[in-house]
């Protein structure tokens, strides 16, 4: 191994290593008396422990030189082996300090990286409560324009509505706070209710015919029905007094009139 270590650097030796000068990295060409098979290793267990083997192995082949009985002494290894084993073990430590200082760089970004996902998550995390809050709002305005756009298909014309009001703000009452009319204006105009009174359920085919008689009025077939009175009883007319509703129905029984016509078969 001594042999081997001290021949010189070979291809794989000839790989750039890493050092540090002022915390400025500079690129510089590896010692010749490391080990060949230090580089392939990723460790630096393995890198640190080969020229210890081979500096162990040094010295015990020394110490058994030394203490050789036999008549044929056995030669001790050769001085420049030492010195190419030291030599590999210095450039080892040096490669280990440079290892250390890149590996507490590399921690250093690490926990700067951690630190930038778990700010990154947080950012995410709120991008993502926006997003609901986002949809939520959308939800309900989209709401809103359904439930406007239903209102506007359903609304009733203004013309219709007010010709509703008319129709029945005459048998409303006015608002406490309306004012009395002053003496000397008009009147205000006819309504109609929205409504049929009784005298226009009493006209047949839609309000078109002549009403029909009261409770009990009846006529012989062939014959022309009874007149009806000009004026309802029971309904005053305009000038019957104040206070008095002429769409009020009246409660009293009508009183029943006969003309006493025991004809039954009055064509024979």
């Amino acid at each position: 191994m001594s042999q081997q270590s001290a021949a010189g650097p070979s291809n794989s030796q000839m790989s750039m290593y890493t050092s540090q000068n002022d915390n400025h990295s500079t690129l510089t060409v590896p010692p010749e008396n490391l080990p060949m098979h230090a580089t392939n290793d990723d460790s630096m267990t393995v890198i640190l422990l080969t020229p210890l083997l081979e500096l162990q192995n040094l010295a015990q082949a020394l110490t058994v030189s030394l203490s050789s009985t036999q008549a044929r002494p056995i030669s001790p290894p050769p001085v420049e082996a030492f010195l190419a084993i030291d030599a590999t073990l210095a450039d080892a430590v040096h490669l280990s300090r440079i290892h250390q200082v890149k590996q507490r760089k590399i921690e250093r970004l690490k926990n700067e990286v951690l630190e930038m996902e778990g700010k990154w998550r947080e950012i995410v995390e709120s991008l993502e409560k926006g997003k609901l809050e986002l949809e939520e709002i959308i939800q309900e305005g989209e709401q809103r324009i359904k439930t406007i756009e239903e209102a506007k298909a359903g609304a009733i014309p203004y013309p219709e509505l007010l010709a509703y009001a008319q129709s029945i703000s005459a048998f409303t009452s006015a608002p406490p706070n309306m004012p009395e009319m002053t003496p000397g204006q008009p009147p205000p105009p006819l309504f109609f209710p929205p409504f049929p009174n009784e005298e226009k359920m009493r006209r047949g085919r839609m309000n078109n015919e002549e009403p029909l008689g009261l409770l009990g009025e009846t006529h012989s077939v062939g014959r022309p029905p009874t007149v009806s009175p000009p004026k309802s009883v029971g309904y005053p007319g305009p000038g019957a007094g104040p206070g008095i509703n002429p769409y009020r129905p009246d409660t009293r029984q009508p009183m029943q009139e006969f003309d006493l016509d025991l004809d039954l078969n009055p064509d024979l």
